[in-house]
């Protein structure tokens, strides 16, 4: 198992656990359980979670040999034909989705305000809230915990701060010290970071860009709470630059 074939895989939109469970399968071409669990060292839960995924997109099957379960990739097409249903399914929810977009739209004019506060749940909802960081001004964050890293992965990281580099965004970030790894190869003219102290390790992140405040809690499905709010921006920028001053290179 290399780095490069779970990279392949997940710019095909497999999630690192599925990925590893998938080319798990493809070593072993027929595996039951303890085998897989061996092989990637989850735990238990985790392989049964992902092979169900795996099973319901279509990717694996399974034969009862004995009392036992034994996991296969499914046909060589199979993976093919998933991301041409994937593809078909998409163009249908793009069609929707500007439907539904036109319709906001006409009911925002109406609205006295701008809405203030929302809320980004998942993998892809950090993701689309980090899309949207390229397109502003410089910014500053504080608290990047390890799973951070986990979760994203490191390829997105990297991904993600060569686009900014090519929007010239420049960033300062204070960073938990168990990541201090990470932070060394992000560092140039365009990158400042500095770590907390010691054993600090705050397990939220809070990006501040702007007007806009977004704090994510790095849980096993992220969540993101961003406010949009002047004064809120400005408070908390100050509560950096003050955390800045004292933080470790």
């Amino acid at each position: 198992m290399t780095t490069m074939e779970l990279s392949e895989l997940m710019k095909l939109g497999f999630n690192r656990n599925e990925a590893r469970v998938y080319l798990a399968l493809v070593k072993f071409g027929k595996a039951d359980a303890r085998m897989i669990i061996k092989e990637t060292k989850f735990h238990k839960n985790i392989v049964y979670d992902n092979l169900d995924k795996l099973i319901d997109k279509g990717l694996v099957g399974f034969i009862i040999e004995g009392k036992k379960r034994r996991f296969q990739i499914a046909s060589s097409n199979s993976l093919v034909k998933f991301f041409e249903d994937e593809e078909k399914e998409l163009e249908e929810k793009k069609k929707s989705a500007e439907l539904i977009s036109k319709e906001i739209n006409k009911i925002a004019k109406h609205l006295p305000e701008k809405q203030e506060a929302s809320i980004f749940r998942g993998i892809k909802g950090i993701r689309a809230f980090y899309n949207e960081t390229l397109k502003g001004e410089d910014y500053v964050v504080f608290g990047a915990p390890q799973e951070s890293i986990s979760i994203m992965g490191e390829l997105f990281w990297e991904n993600y701060n060569l686009k900014r580099i090519e929007n010239k965004l420049s960033v300062r970030m204070i960073f938990n010290p168990s990541i201090r790894y990470h932070g060394k190869k992000l560092v140039n003219k365009h990158t400042k970071i500095k770590y907390f102290e010691g054993d600090f390790e705050p397990s939220t992140e809070t990006h501040i860009q702007g007007n806009k405040v977004g704090i994510i809690v790095w849980g096993e499905s992220p969540v993101l709470f961003l406010i949009e709010d002047k004064k809120v921006a400005e408070s908390y920028l100050k509560f950096f630059e003050k955390m800045w001053k004292s933080a470790k290179k």
